[in-house]
């Protein structure tokens, strides 16, 4: 706030005013402050994308998808951006398109666990089964703590769960 006291037309000020506040949870703050950003900046992808990641958190998936379009739109190669995009259109059951933004998103940055672990999950929520644990044995492979933690409690695997193949996947 004091950096914007001193300029306002500072959109990277806005902008981590704006991921302090979502840390805070204060959404709708949030998404002014990223607004401010791109006010000031237009082409600023990352504001973009911290609007988008906002409105998700919101469940305002299709305006989080716009978001997520225009950071992507700035910068092509944004792997956090497509991810999140992915994310978005899953949770609308928009699966085929989530698995491509995820595709693209691993393309871009191949050791990004994170678009490995949400593609196994769509793909599971797909009924694409084997394509999702291969994809889950992926991510594991890049960060195997993390990823058997949060598949240990991930509802999108519920249907595979007693399978053998994913407990051994998680051990």
């Amino acid at each position: 706030d004091r950096a914007l006291q001193i300029r306002a037309d500072y959109a990277d000020a806005w902008n981590n005013r704006g991921v302090s506040l979502i840390e805070l949870q204060h959404y709708q703050e949030a998404i002014n402050s990223f607004e401010q950003a791109i006010k000031v900046k237009s082409d600023y992808a990352d504001a973009w994308n911290n609007r988008g990641v906002c409105l998700a958190k919101i469940q305002k998936y299709q305006e989080a998808v716009k978001s997520y379009n225009q950071a992507i739109a700035i910068k092509n190669n944004y792997s956090d951006a497509w991810n999140n995009r992915g994310v978005a259109l899953m949770k609308l059951g928009i699966y085929g398109e989530a698995i491509a933004c995820y595709d693209n998103a691993a393309k871009i940055k191949p050791d990004f666990f994170s678009a490995w672990y949400n593609k196994a999950r769509c793909c599971v929520l797909k009924g694409e089964v084997e394509a999702g644990l291969k994809t889950l044995k992926k991510a594991i492979s890049l960060n195997s703590s993390r990823c058997q933690e949060m598949a240990k409690n991930e509802p999108d695997f519920d249907d595979i769960r007693n399978q053998e193949v994913f407990k051994k996947l998680l051990h």
